[in-house]
C-alpha cells in the first residue's frame, strides 16, 4: 500500500478488507444519497484510511459536524478497507459511491500530479508554521483545490500529522555518525541519505521489532516517540534523533465528491468547512500530545543546523522528480522551494 516516494503513517497496521468479488459492482450497492426535503439534511458517506485505534477521533468529527449543523450533516465514517481498499478511495470518490474520505495523497500518487508532494517529501517543511504558511499564504492550498477540482473533488482542508525522525540503537548525533548504520528509509528519504553514503534498506513496519532485534538494521525513520512505543520500539532502541526532515511528517486530507457538495445548501459546506478545519487542528494536537507523553522513553538528540542545510540541499533531486510530474506540480514544488529560501535553508 505504499508508494514509490513517501509512505503514511498511522498508529497501527491497518486489516485492509479482502472483499474484491463482494465489492464487485459496489456502485449499485450504496444507494446515491440525495439531500431529504425536509429540514434540508445532508448524509455523508466517508471512508478514512485508518483502523480502529481512531474510532474515538472520527467520533468527535462525526459528533462536531452534527451538533453545529443542528442534525442536519449526519456523517457515516467507515474504518479503512470497510467499503473499498484504501488504495482505491480516490477512484470511488470521483465516481460518486462514496461521497468523501478521508485521505493520504500517497495513495494515489500515480493518478495524481501533486498526491506525492501533498502528503510529504524531504525537507519540504520543518516545522508547522512553515506548512501553514506554505498552504495559506504563499498558494499551495489554492492549487491544490484547484487541482482536485479538475478531478471533480472539493479539497476542504489539509490535516497536518506527527513527527517523522530517527530511531537507532546508538547515539546518533551527526549524519556522519550514520554512515556507520544500516537505516531503515522510504525510497524518497534512501534517495536524500545516499548523498552522505548512508546505507539503507526498506522493510514493513510489521517487521521493524524482529529487524532491531536481529541487527538486522541499525536504526529507521518512521513516525515520532508516539509511533515508536506504540510499535514497543522502545524495548529494544532508545536513541530519538530529531532530523527536521520533515514535520509535520505526513499531510492528510478530507475530499468531498464535488457534484455531491454542490448539492449542499450554502450554509452547510461553510459549517462543514469550518468544522472540518477545527477537528483538524484538534487532531494535529494529538499528535503532539502524544508525542510528549511518549518522549520520556527516549534518548532525545537533534541534528546540528548544518546538516538539516545539507539534507535540504540533497532532497533537490527528489523534489525535481515530482516536479517533472506536470506544470501544477513544477508550480507546488517551486513555492516549497521559494519558502526554503526565505527561510534560509536553501541558496
Amino acid at each position: 500500500m505504499h508508494n514509490n516516494n513517501v509512505e503514511r503513517h498511522h498508529l497501527k497496521p491497518l486489516k485492509v478488507a479482502l472483499a474484491s468479488l463482494a465489492l464487485a459492482g459496489s456502485a449499485l450497492a450504496f444507494p446515491v444519497t440525495v439531500l431529504a426535503q425536509d429540514g434540508e439534511v445532508v448524509q455523508i458517506r466517508m471512508q478514512r484510511y485508518t483502523g480502529t485505534e481512531e474510532d474515538a477521533i472520527f467520533q468527535r468529527y462525526k459528533d462536531m459536524l452534527a451538533e453545529a449543523s443542528d442534525g442536519r450533516i449526519q456523517l457515516s465514517i467507515f474504518r479503512g478497507g470497510e467499503l473499498v481498499p484504501n488504495d482505491q478511495m480516490f477512484t470511488t470518490l470521483r465516481s460518486g459511491t462514496l461521497q468523501a474520505i478521508y485521505g493520504y495523497g500517497g495513495y494515489w500518487g500515480g493518478q495524481m500530479d501533486t498526491g506525492v508532494l501533498e502528503s510529504g517529501i524531504p525537507m519540504a517543511w520543518t516545522s508547522l508554521e512553515e506548512a501553514k504558511e506554505l498552504w495559506n499564504e504563499r498558494g499551495l492550498g489554492e492549487l491544490l483545490a484547484e487541482n482536485y477540482a479538475r478531478q471533480g473533488i472539493h479539497y476542504t482542508v489539509p490535516v497536518f500529522g506527527g513527527k517523522f525522525d530517527l530511531l537507532t540503537k546508538e547515539p546518533v548525533e551527526s549524519l556522519a555518525d550514520m554512515s556507520e548504520l544500516k537505516i531503515r528509509a522510504t525510497p524518497s528519504v534512501a534517495a536524500v541519505l545516499e548523498h552522505f553514503d548512508i546505507p539503507t534498506v526498506y522493510i514493513p513496519p510489521q517487521e521493524f521489532y524482529i529487524a532491531l532485534s536481529t541487527n538486522t538494521i541499525d536504526g529507521l525513520i518512521y513516525g515520532g516517540p508516539y509511533d515508536y512505543s506504540v510499535l514497543k520500539l522502545d524495548e529494544v532502541a532508545t536513541h530519538y534523533t530529531e532530523m527536521n526532515m520533515l514535520y509535520p511528517g505526513f499531510v492528510d486530507n478530507v475530499l468531498v465528491n464535488q457534484r455531491f457538495w454542490d448539492q449542499m445548501p450554502e450554509d452547510l459546506q461553510q459549517i462543514f468547512t469550518e468544522v472540518t478545519a477545527e477537528w483538524a487542528d484538534y487532531r494535529h494536537q494529538k499528535f503532539v500530545d502524544w508525542n510528549e507523553e511518549a518522549a520520556h522513553r527516549f534518548d532525545i538528540t537533534r541534528l546540528p543546523e548544518d546538516d538539516i542545510l545539507a539534507m535540504t540541499e540533497a532532497a533537490q533531486d527528489v523534489w525535481d522528480t515530482e516536479a517533472e510530474k506536470s506544470p501544477v506540480a513544477a508550480e507546488a514544488i517551486e513555492m516549497i522551494r521559494q519558502m526554503a529560501r526565505d527561510k534560509g535553508r536553501l541558496d
